[in-house]
């Protein structure tokens, strides 16, 4: 897997160059809005989310999609209109390699552990 999101906190200085991090999600964090479609740790969601916060008191619409390299916006509106048991089963399937010995796949523990090894590849 390869990294295909950038965290969405303004301030993030944890990737490449002091930069905003990439790193990977995957679709059914996206269409299910868990907080790891949009930061790259708890910590920078929670920031991210004061951000929106502020920016709708100053009256602004701020953009709440992940910001995916791997998709455009408009491709990710596409991906939270689909069935979420699609999603889920083509998410499933893309993450294959991280199924158990039941043939159950932990979505979320398998996006932890593509994000651990695309760190301790670097």
């Amino acid at each position: 897997m390869k990294a295909n999101t950038l965290c969405k906190y303004s301030k993030c200085n944890l990737g490449k160059n002091g930069g905003r991090k990439h790193y990977y999600s995957c679709g059914y964090c996206a269409a299910t809005e868990n907080w790891k479609s949009m930061a790259c740790c708890k910590e920078h969601y929670s920031l991210y989310i004061e951000e929106v916060l502020a920016a709708r008191e100053r009256g602004e619409l701020p953009d709440l999609l992940p910001d995916r390299t791997d998709m455009s916006k408009d491709e990710i509106r596409f991906l939270k209109r689909k069935p979420l048991d699609q999603i889920k089963k083509e998410t499933e399937n893309e993450l294959s390699d991280y199924m158990d010995s039941d043939g159950n796949v932990n979505i979320l523990g398998a996006v932890d552990l593509i994000n651990k090894d695309l760190e301790s590849n670097k």
